[in-house]
């Protein structure tokens, strides 16, 4: 292969702007990094690592790979392509690899992921032992890559150390699958070498887009080991057409017994050169004050809701939660917000724009193929957010979410469903029959941080986009006007009848949640239309929707006819004919808890049963369902989530944390610490090895609803109504947990401690509650339980017993700031 080579001339005769003084050219001291690094937790694997993936984010930037160091090709949205370095809108690198004098690194041996970075080792090589540590700043479009090599011989070690890089400057959209499709859009990349910063420069020929790649010029320790910049060298021909490759070389001194630390850094821009020069310089001035500043945030949030829970699987998955959150995190700059009309523009890559944004923060859906926006994973994941106090990410996911679906969707109020990070919008135009679920379950997540927060803002703002929605969902879409909407809801499959049950529930839903916050406005017209509306709903459920002849809901109404709402939609012969085809939305009912107890009762055991239920989670479809009458025995997170809260909300807590424990035992599934979408089960067979590009999401935000939820609001009690001023903790402990307690709970602006224990006929709860609050503390008992006493800080309690879906609550009142302590005595 010819070479063209690029020596290093002149370099420190050139005097550039500001922006080049900020690229550091001052040596360093190198610093090692264990595991452990800055008091962080770990959690590390040596197996299968090369059929497995990971992923290390900021909200910036990201990279995913193999647990082995390598990036075969993932993902299926650009089929094969979503692996790599992303600073999103675009990819700046599918790969890069280091090599010693010509030798490239061994795969890794061993993985581990810590609170904001993950780290490799690789097999002893050449008397080095060698690890790298990859993580991505907060609020830089960057990755930092740093190489420690460690000589563990009794002699120097001098070498050549390479550092190659391959380029994919695509964008976000459009897709393999969409009209066009990415590779029809994607021109050859091109690579030049930058002298001022001794990096690398790939740039797009018809687009602003471009991926600095470079590392310090010069590094030492105090034991005289150095990296000295030699060269690079731009290969003329690669091995995808549309890459380009560059190479950069440093010769590496290490002396024996020493270490020597080496930070590279890829980093990009969408808008142009300037912006990646500088990304690649704030990365590369401080790069161990950023990972320190990095691990230092996601302890923070660690130590937020610190829970205790005597179970190692739930501790760690409650734990790991938090940290995943934090990684779904998305900031984009300059978005073009375009209809993509579902990706058939038939050949218009580039649709009329419809609005123009400076910043959108939110968070993505999962890795590696859904790092965008969307309306339903925003919604459950709200739950997630509240549960462990990540109130500001939950009330920028609502406002990216209203903004967006403005700008496209004008007065409707109807929430868009997918918005990928360049400003496509993918599905969910008010021209589109689905995913009407969203705009129902949009209200309920405002309604549900504003309760936890506090923060008045998040209901003034949404408060008449969620009025516009819940008229158009209950007006527009219902044709039939028979008070259900029409129109496709979680289940995106054909032979559904144009009503679906997660779409009527929700809605009920929603307006009862617009109803208490009209009510707190004083807004007492739309109070009444809403109670109204939903009272309406309410009472005829049952009867519209109950199967009784199948012991569950109907999973959709079929119509006689068709209805433009839901064109597609199968038809019935009488007026409404009850469908159910097993899907997994046949649990909302109970998740939102308007089954009657005796329907869910009834519902439970058929959704426990092996036709809904296998060994490691709830399936997409039952045995026997779905479209084809095949069923989908995908057992996913979503659908787990859904029967863990379900099962807590009439207190069948030890069958709830059945599925929270399904959720909570994939933790370490592929990456160590990272929940995933879907779980092993007869339709997901993910080992021994099932191709990367056809894989689930190695890390999704909402199956964190399933873990954090459940424990915090159902196992623990806690429902706090900040607004109110009002706490309400009335635990309820599966019993396989004999305590549970969470220190440090954000509720408002305070922070709580909360407690509860119970043994065989003993049950006490603590609440440590804030200044200005009032508590109402209390347990909930098993039944038939009779009660001996009740007694709070030690004397005998005024109380009242609640009869509710979960049991018998028993409560009593606390109105005065400081410590409490409830115990009942049962006989």
């Amino acid at each position: 292969m010819e070479r063209t080579s690029v020596f290093l001339i002149g370099l420190f005769l050139i005097s550039l702007f500001s922006l080049v003084a900020a690229v550091p050219t001052l040596t360093q001291p190198a610093q090692s990094l264990s595991p452990g690094y800055l008091g962080s937790p770990t959690r590390s694997t040596s197996e299968n690592l090369s059929i497995k993936r990971y992923v290390t984010a900021g909200d910036r930037a990201y990279e995913v790979g193999a647990l082995d160091g390598t990036f075969p090709q993932m993902g299926w949205h650009v089929k094969g392509h979503m692996n790599g370095v992303w600073a999103h809108p675009i990819k700046l690198l599918d790969s890069y690899r280091f090599l010693i004098d010509g030798q490239s690194l061994p795969s890794a041996n061993k993985f581990t992921s810590g609170a904001g970075y993950v780290e490799f080792e690789y097999p002893e090589t050449n008397s080095l032992q060698i690890t790298r540590t990859v993580f991505a700043p907060d609020g830089i479009p960057a990755v930092l890559v740093g190489l420690n090599l460690r000589n563990a011989s009794n002699r120097t070690r001098s070498f050549r150390l390479l550092l190659e890089a391959t380029s994919e400057l695509i964008e976000a959209y459009p897709w393999s699958r969409t009209t066009p499709t990415s590779d029809q859009v994607h021109q050859p990349d091109r690579v030049s070498f930058e002298p001022m910063c001794c990096g690398l420069l790939f740039s797009a020929p018809d687009r602003p887009f471009c991926a600095l790649v470079n590392g310090l010029a010069q590094v030492s320790n105090r034991r005289d080991s150095s990296a000295d910049f030699v060269l690079a060298l731009l290969p003329d021909s690669v091995l995808q057409p549309k890459q380009a490759v560059g190479q950069l070389i440093w010769q590496v001194t290490v002396t024996a017994g020493s270490e020597l630390k080496l930070w590279f850094t890829v980093a990009g821009s969408h808008t142009g050169r300037a912006q990646a020069f500088l990304a690649g310089a704030a990365a590369l001035q401080q790069p161990d004050r950023l990972l320190r500043r990095k691990v230092d945030g996601r302890l923070a949030l660690l130590a937020n809701s610190r829970a205790d829970i005597p179970n190692v699987t739930l501790q760690a998955a409650f734990d790991w939660a938090k940290l995943n959150l934090a990684d779904m995190r998305r900031m984009i700059v300059d978005a073009q917000i375009q209809d993509t009309r579902n990706g058939t523009q038939q050949g218009k890559v580039y649709p009329p724009l419809l609005g123009t944004y400076a910043l959108l923060s939110g968070f993505g859906a999962g890795y590696p193929d859904y790092p965008w926006y969307f309306g339903t994973d925003g919604a459950y994941t709200v739950f997630a957010l509240v549960a462990v106090g990540q109130f500001q990410a939950a009330k920028d996911h609502l406002r990216l979410l209203r903004e967006v679906s403005r700008t496209v969707n004008g007065s409707t109020g109807k929430v868009l469903h997918e918005i990928v990070t360049n400003g496509s919008v993918y599905y969910g135009t008010k021209d589109q029959p689905g995913d009407i679920n969203e705009t129902a379950e949009f209200a309920t997540a405002v309604a549900t941080l504003w309760r936890w927060s506090g923060d008045n803002e998040v209901r003034e703002e949404n408060y008449q986009f969620i009025i516009d929605g819940l008229h158009y969902l209950t007006g527009d879409l219902d044709v039939n006007n028979d008070g259900w909407p029409e129109g496709d809801g979680m289940v995106e499959e054909s032979g559904m009848g144009a009503k679906k049950l997660d779409v009527a529930v929700y809605t009920i839903r929603a307006l009862n949640d617009l109803a208490e916050m009209a009510a707190t406005k004083n807004d007492k017209a739309t109070q009444k239309w809403a109670m109204e509306k939903a009272n309406v709903l309410l009472t005829r459920f049952e009867q519209d929707w109950w199967m009784p002849e199948r012991g569950l809901y109907a999973d959709s109404l079929a119509l006689n006819q068709k209805v433009p709402t839901n064109p597609l939609a199968t038809l019935g012969t009488a007026p409404i004919t009850k469908l159910q085809q097993l899907y997994w939305t046949v649990a909302t009912p109970m998740e939102t808890g308007f089954a009657s107890s005796d329907h869910a009762n009834t519902a439970f055991q058929k959704l426990e049963s092996s036709v809904f239920t296998g060994t490691s989670g709830f399936y997409q479809a039952g045995e026997g369902g779905g479209p084809s009458g095949k069923g989908d025995l995908e057992a996913s997170a979503l659908p787990s989530s859904v029967m863990a809260v379900a099962e807590a909300n009439y207190g069948r807590v030890d069958e709830s944390m059945r599925y929270v424990l399904d959720i909570a035992r994939q933790l370490d599934l592929e990456q160590p610490g990272a929940l995933p979408e879907q779980m092993p089960s007869p339709d997901y067979v993910l080992f021994p090895f099932h191709p990367f590009p056809g894989r689930a999401m190695v890390m999704q935000a909402w199956s964190s609803y399933g873990v954090l939820y459940p424990i915090t609001h159902f196992f623990l009690g806690v429902e706090p109504h900040v607004d109110q001023r009002l706490l309400i903790v009335v635990p309820q402990l599966p019993s396989s947990l004999p305590r549970l307690s969470i220190q440090e709970l954000r509720i408002g602006n305070q922070i709580l401690a909360v407690a509860a224990q119970r043994s065989d006929k003993l049950y006490v709860t603590e609440v440590k509650l804030p200044a200005g609050y009032r508590l109402e503390i209390g347990h909930t008992l098993p039944a038939n339980a009779s009660i001996e006493s009740v007694t709070l800080n030690g004397k005998a309690a005024d109380y009242e017993v609640r009869s509710t879906h979960r049991g018998s609550e028993v409560v009593a009142q606390g109105f005065t700031a400081g410590p409490y302590r409830l115990v009942i005595q049962t006989r």
